[in-house]
């Protein structure tokens, strides 16, 4: 899916600097009501380089990684010592990305997350 507005060309350097925080939900490259994303992604959330990233919400770093979805997007990937999250992820501008989940689990989540 490609949104009007938005990239799919994002990068760990596109991440990395800055506090993201949910803000929101996400549907057609846009933010709309309320964030519905496990707390682990929304409660903020600080990439840093070689593929971590600390998590507020558990106080701890987890891994993650991007990665070419075989439909032509990218995917973001998080996995910690008991979870492991995948979300679609389209890059809105320097300090705004919206995310959407990939699995059957996470189907139903969206947000959109403002650099701080």
């Amino acid at each position: 899916m490609f949104l009007i507005g938005c990239s799919s060309n994002i990068t760990e350097e596109d991440l990395i600097g800055g506090y993201w925080i949910g803000t929101a939900g996400y549907k057609d490259g846009k933010p709309v009501g309320e964030p519905y994303c496990v707390p682990l992604v929304i409660e903020g959330l600080e990439f840093k380089e070689d593929g971590v990233v600390y998590v507020e919400d558990y106080d701890e770093e987890f891994e993650y990684w991007l990665k070419k979805s075989k439909h032509g997007g990218m995917t973001l990937n998080f996995r910690g010592e008991h979870h492991y999250l995948s979300y679609f992820i389209d890059k809105i501008n320097d300090n705004e990305i919206g995310l959407t989940g990939k699995d059957d689990y996470q189907k139903n989540e969206s947000c959109y997350l403002e650099r701080k």
